[in-house]
């Protein structure tokens, strides 16, 4: 989009640049770029991505979304799964979080309460 925006435009910019098309890797291809890529995902989410995760990310966004191209989707694929698990890993579970709060609203409670009673 920019560079119809900007580049097309100017035809004097538009030939000192060449139109070069790659392909779409191949599944297998794209697994080989995620096991590159792995190592500097695992330091930034801090979790490990574990081989299998990589191969039903290549698979799975080829095989479901339709919109982008390998690696692409798959890269995008992994770094927001790894995301979400850092996120239910640094979170409390649902069930302690409701018990906490309700400690905390019945303290509220009995503190109100011993106050209209003094």
């Amino acid at each position: 989009d920019e560079y119809r925006e900007y580049i097309e435009k100017d035809a004097a910019l538009a030939r000192r640049f060449q139109s070069v098309f790659v392909s779409e890797p191949s599944i297998h291809d794209t697994i080989s770029i995620l096991r590159g890529l792995k190592e500097k995902y695992e330091l930034h989410h801090g979790i490990r991505i574990a081989d299998s995760s990589i191969i039903a990310a290549a698979t799975l966004s080829n095989r479901y979304i339709s919109d982008r191209f390998l690696p692409d989707k798959a890269i995008d694929l992994i770094d927001e799964a790894a995301s979400r698990a850092r996120i239910e890993i640094d979170s409390k579970p649902e069930i302690i979080d409701e018990v906490e709060r309700k400690i905390i609203q019945l303290k509220i409670e009995s503190e109100v309460l011993k106050k209209e009673y003094n």
